[in-house]
């Protein structure tokens, strides 16, 4: 049912206002737990809905909060070279949890995506292995 849910959430275009209601009424957590699964069209569709609540500044501020990040890294690092089109999509998933950081006007304490010195470089060291365009994305995530 969960997959069905969220491959339904991946498809559908959602305003602004939805994004913003799906994320604070729990949504994340199902999502982070699909990308956990051992199936990869699983965690693609999971991806896929991610990204489309990622694009909003508040909503990338939870993601991170929620630990959305360091299964999306994972996930890059090891299926990078399988799905170029789930390459992308994580890839602009984690540019857009970057640029949310830079919105944290009224956050009590600073949020960050790459919390260590390995995260950095494992990240950066993907544009040797990427097409121009994700390597773009990878750069205006460090841009943020």
């Amino acid at each position: 049912m969960k997959i069905v849910m969220t491959e339904t959430l991946s498809k559908i275009t959602l305003t602004d206002q939805n994004k913003l209601s799906l994320v604070k009424d729990g949504a994340l957590q199902p999502l982070v737990q699909l990308l956990l699964n051992d199936d990869l069209e699983i965690k693609k569709v999971a991806v896929k809905a991610l990204l489309q609540f990622s694009s909003l500044p508040e909503n990338g501020l939870q993601m991170i909060k929620e630990g959305v990040a360091p299964p999306l890294l994972e996930l890059l690092y090891c299926h990078s070279l399988q799905s170029p089109t789930l390459l992308e999509q994580v890839v602009a998933t984690i540019m857009h949890l970057a640029m949310s950081t830079t919105y944290q006007h009224a956050e009590p304490e600073q949020v960050s995506l790459l919390d260590s010195e390995e995260d950095i470089y494992k990240f950066f060291s993907l544009i040797s292995l990427t097409e121009p365009e994700i390597q773009n994305k990878i750069l205006r995530a460090f841009q943020a």
